[in-house]
């Protein structure tokens, strides 16, 4: 089931980083959130929707197959995705730059057998934070360029409240406790700043497993009110693979490898060179448990990897090319960490 989520109010989500009452007074945030804040949503929306939160974590619990198998951005109603790692923003130009595959000159620390070039000159920046159509994606993914992108900061409207800690007892404001919150406005002026453009934002999610949805839910760490509705549009682009056994795998969504920022593949192949953003702090609370769960690293979503196989033969291409839209993550792929998409290098 594809479905549409809209924020009728401001939202929050937090990140994973510890804060000390008294000396941390500003709050840390993030948008868009993981996709497992949106499963979560939508597993509890149906519980409430059908008075069943008593059997929610248990054997019996209908919620517990939902899995996340795509995730985007819809801005403006069409579907975005981060812009891939190998690109680059040049700031002079106001354009992106992409990234050649070259061999190493073994001037530097990498280790990889090639190396990411871009031929440009001037002042060159990180592209992420920037987001492109799915269109222009699925583009990237068949070989060609990447035109048009667009800053999340022309769709979101970022807003602060301030508040203090009250003693619960006595209603008192408590010394020491003045704390400023993050907030998100999924709305926001366009690049002209005419108050006729104005930018929307919303999310499309497939979740398999779900047969039914609430039309409102909670969302987001203050409770705040999301309408949920069908999407009946394709999230997805399509993938492709080189006859010559070259590969890239573009990460969609955060993921998690138990050897760090590399994923494991079920088919032999040597690692060319890689793009990565960072990483994101992936925790949680574990509302069966009753306790916070592991802190793990995850590779960021729009991070890239290129690949050789080391058999190159029909059925380890085609074996390649299965893995387009599915989990590559080592942890909490029902979560939908790790959705990847296979392209052409």
């Amino acid at each position: 089931m594809r479905i549409c989520i809209k924020a009728l109010d401001t939202l929050t989500f937090g990140v994973g980083k510890p804060s000390v009452w008294g000396e941390d007074t500003f709050g840390a945030g993030m948008f868009p959130p993981f996709p497992s804040v949106v499963r979560g949503a939508v597993r509890a929306a149906w519980l409430h929707e059908n008075s069943a939160f008593d059997v929610a974590n248990t054997d019996g619990d209908p919620t517990a197959n939902y899995a996340v198998t795509e995730y985007a951005l819809l801005l403006n109603d069409s579907p975005h995705f981060p812009v891939p790692a190998d690109y680059l923003w040049a700031q002079g130009e106001n354009a992106l730059v992409p990234c050649r595959l070259m061999d190493n000159d073994n001037l530097s620390s990498i280790t990889t057998p090639c190396q990411l070039w871009a031929d440009a000159e001037g002042k060159l920046a990180s592209a992420e934070r920037r987001y492109v159509q799915r269109e222009a994606l699925q583009d990237y993914l068949r070989g060609n360029g990447i035109g048009r992108s667009a800053p999340l900061s022309d769709y979101v409207t970022e807003e602060d409240r301030v508040g203090i800690f009250m003693e619960r007892g006595q209603r008192t404001a408590k010394k020491g406790m003045l704390y400023r919150s993050p907030l998100i406005r999924p709305a926001a002026l366009g690049g002209g700043k005419s108050l006729d453009a104005v930018n929307t934002t919303s999310l499309a999610v497939s979740i398999s497993g779900a047969d039914g949805i609430a039309s409102l839910t909670r969302f987001g760490g203050e409770n705040k009110v999301a309408r949920f509705a069908e999407y009946g549009g394709e999230i997805s682009p399509s993938g492709a693979i080189g006859e010559d056994g070259r590969f890239k795998l573009y990460l969609a969504t955060p993921a998690v490898f138990k050897s760090g920022y590399l994923p494991e593949l079920p088919f032999a192949a040597k690692l060319l060179s890689a793009a990565v953003y960072g990483y994101d702090s992936i925790g949680g609370f574990d509302m069966k448990a009753k306790r916070p769960k592991p802190m793990r690293r995850a590779a960021k979503a729009g991070s890239v990897f290129y690949y050789e196989l080391i058999e190159n033969t029909p059925e380890t291409r085609n074996g390649i090319l299965s893995l387009h839209g599915t989990s590559i993550s080592d942890y909490s792929r029902e979560d939908g960490f790790g959705i990847c998409y296979v392209g052409l290098v």
